[in-house]
């Protein structure tokens, strides 16, 4: 656990984000040891369905292709200077090999629709995730992103990045893995001091 900890705070020097660590930390160890229904629910290669406490729905699948999610995320950040819209889009591109990323685009068509609104901007040089649009469908809509609550959770922590959704940090500990966990603090970090923060 030890290296766990040290871990986390080679990631988040803020002491605010160390606090909202130590808290998650010893959730996910009881979780962990009491060996509940979601101790091993997010594994990689794991079931499409995880099951923490029956609050889970079924995974849409996406389709993969020769993109990872990191060049994704790349390609949807040119231009984009906003430190909490790096962060958000490059969490989104390292959890789960780009898994949203993906979906938003392979889904933008029904997404668009139900939200009246482009999920993805595409108004400038370069298209862009528009998070005012995340987060008016995380708020109005969220049965279009069926999906299991940890990867739920980690969407509303990016829109949370840019301000476009409130999250519960006791909620989200709860249903996330060490690796997302890791993903969400180290975007915390870039979101406050750039990336590399």
């Amino acid at each position: 656990m030890d290296d766990w900890v040290s871990v986390v705070h080679e990631l988040a020097g803020d002491p605010l984000v160390q606090l909202a660590t130590k808290v998650g930390v010893r959730a996910v160890v009881r979780r962990v040891r009491r060996g509940g229904p979601g101790a091993a629910a997010h594994s990689e290669a794991g079931p499409a369905l995880a099951s923490t406490k029956g609050t889970e729905n079924p995974v849409t699948m996406v389709t993969e292709d020769s993109t990872t999610g990191g060049q994704l995320a790349e390609s949807l950040l040119q231009g984009v200077g906003n430190e909490g819209m790096r962060a958000a889009t490059r969490l989104l591109g390292a959890h789960r090999g780009g898994y949203w990323l993906h979906r938003l685009l392979e889904q933008e068509a029904q997404l668009s629709a139900t939200a009246r609104k482009p999920v993805i901007d595409r108004s400038g040089r370069h298209p862009s995730v528009d998070w005012d649009v995340i987060g008016l469908l995380l708020l109005d809509s969220p049965h279009v992103f069926k999906s299991s609550s940890s990867e739920l959770a980690v969407l509303k922590v990016a829109a949370s990045l840019v301000s476009r959704c409130g999250v519960q940090l006791g909620t989200v500990v709860q249903v996330v893995d060490d690796r997302e966990l890791r993903l969400i603090l180290r975007a915390i970090g870039e979101a406050a001091y750039g990336e590399g923060g």
